[in-house]
């Protein structure tokens, strides 16, 4: 019965390579059955594993610029701070060495723009010579940048210009540095005790600031055009909208990072790893058995019902899942295709050819 078939189906040609000319009857024999294309309007991609970060501008490092001592500490781990809110107390021997040159040049300056102001006035009375007033305004330009010089190192190690001017009014050191929280945020380190004696540039404690949230994936290169900015990002009960693509390719896993953006994200996880499947939008997309699809020479087709046989459809696989394909083709919702006995129908196409 087979070869009987086969023989029916190699008589009929395949009018413009396109169509295989078969009656209902043949049909019947060969075993064909039918099933309805369906309209997709957006597909999912195989899951990727991706990881929760942030901009490494939102990761805050405290620490001080100069040798300390921890004497108090505000905070603990995990717990959320508020832009503003102080979070330890250093003590600085260096510091306040670097304090006394700041006090020092002050006065000096002062007694310098005094003798200035008077020697402008002895100047225009005659009494002392240009000379003498030039000495007066290069020394007083000299004390001015000393003064600029150390209060710029000390801005350096955590003053604040107001703190500037308070020594400049008191003439009196300040012995504690309070160091706040520049922005809100959770403490995830506290990396020092109280009374411990750190180095300068020491990390004291680490913030993860109240930022953007993304979630980042390693893409294989081969599935990287199936991606466009724009997509959606499911994982766990978030989702995000792919914002960057990159261009740069892991040579040793051949795959490209793509970044999304994480809508309401503030409790999640930073660092952990989610299953995330992408979703996007398509247009002229079907879905289809698996079964309905044949291929040949790195091409693949199926078969849509006319009324006198099938017509042959190229098509182009944009997803698979586990018993269907989605396909891009000249193919409508609801249009029947075979999606049994393809085989023979793909035979007699490879016949004809011959």
């Amino acid at each position: 019965m087979r070869k009987i078939i086969s023989l029916i189906l190699m008589s009929y040609a395949l009018q413009a390579a396109q169509f295989i000319k078969i009656s209902q009857q043949q049909q019947l024999d060969l075993g064909v059955k039918m099933q309805k294309a369906t309209k997709i309007e957006d597909i999912s991609l195989t899951p990727y594993n991706g990881t929760v970060v942030l901009d490494k501008k939102d990761i805050i490092t405290v620490s001080s610029n100069i040798e300390s001592i921890v004497q108090d500490i505000y905070v603990r781990d995990f717990e959320y701070v508020k832009k503003g809110q102080k979070l330890l107390t250093l003590r600085s021997n260096a510091l306040l060495s670097k304090q006394k040159d700041y006090i020092e040049a002050v006065l000096e300056l002062k007694t310098a723009t005094q003798n200035l102001n008077r020697d402008l006035k002895l100047e225009a009375d005659g009494i002392i010579s240009n000379k003498r007033l030039q000495e007066s305004i290069k020394l007083k330009s000299s004390l001015d940048a000393r003064v600029n010089l150390h209060g710029s190192q000390l801005l350096t190690n955590g003053f604040s210009k107001k703190m500037l001017a308070q020594i400049q009014t008191s003439l009196q050191p300040i012995v504690e540095q309070n160091i706040y929280a520049s922005k809100s945020g959770v403490v995830y380190k506290i990396d020092v005790n109280v009374g411990e004696f750190v180095q300068a540039e020491h990390m004291l404690m680490g913030i993860y600031a109240d930022a953007k949230r993304y979630i980042e994936l390693s893409v294989p290169v081969k599935e990287i055009q199936n991606i466009s900015l724009g997509d959606k990002a499911l994982f766990s009960k978030y989702s995000a909208t792919i914002i960057a693509i990159g261009n740069v390719v892991n040579i040793s896993s051949q795959s490209v990072q793509v970044r999304a953006e994480i809508q309401n994200a503030q409790d999640i996880m930073i660092n952990r790893v989610y299953g995330v499947k992408i979703h996007k939008s398509v247009k002229d997309a079907v879905k289809v058995k698996k079964s309905a699809v044949v291929f040949r020479e790195n091409n693949s087709y199926v078969f849509k019902k006319v009324s006198d046989g099938f017509e042959v459809v190229s098509v182009e696989i944009i997803s698979e899942g586990a018993v269907c394909y989605v396909v891009k083709a000249d193919i409508h919702p609801g249009d029947n295709l075979a999606v049994s006995a393809t085989a023979a129908l793909l035979s007699a196409m490879e016949t004809e050819d011959e």
